[in-house]
């Protein structure tokens, strides 16, 4: 990247890794390694601040621990349709935080928001507070890997 430009593409692990399955999201960045042209973040707060920090980029991917799906169940999902924002604030994954409807805010403001996908990876509802994965959650971590890496080459 030139110094002082800014890539058009950027993928977020959102998630605490001392919370056990909530740290998916770090584990996929790591596994994932650097791509080229990519930001790449971790990060664990997630709505309006992120939402403001998305701002300019063309597309981001959020990847993020989902207790709505099944243990192990790897999942992308588009962020807004054609009518507003898909996920909502009712959720406790993406960090119970709208993050669809801080980006839906950004851009009524006029803001430049990019066009911003999930991939959410189930985890059971209640987490400890303990390092490392369970075994089901670390199994799905390549096939995650895979799945952003298919993203970035669409």
């Amino acid at each position: 990247m030139i110094a002082g430009s800014r890539a058009r593409t950027v993928v977020v692990a959102l998630g605490n890794p001392d919370r056990a399955d909530d740290g998916v999201g770090p584990a996929v960045v790591r596994a994932l390694g650097p791509q080229p042209g990519v930001e790449v973040w971790e990060a664990i707060r997630g709505g309006l601040p992120l939402a403001q920090a998305l701002v300019g980029f063309e597309r981001a991917l959020v990847v993020d621990a989902c207790p709505a799906l099944p243990v192990g169940e790897v999942a992308l999902l588009p962020l807004f349709t054609d009518h507003g924002p898909r996920i909502t604030d009712h959720g406790s994954w993406v960090h119970g935080m709208g993050l669809a409807q801080s980006l839906a805010a950004l851009r009524t403001a006029g803001l430049d928001v990019p066009e911003t996908w999930a991939l959410a990876i189930g985890v059971k509802a209640a987490l400890p507070f303990r390092r490392g994965l369970s075994p089901q959650v670390a199994r799905a971590v390549p096939a995650a890997v895979a799945e952003v890496n298919r993203w970035l080459a669409n």
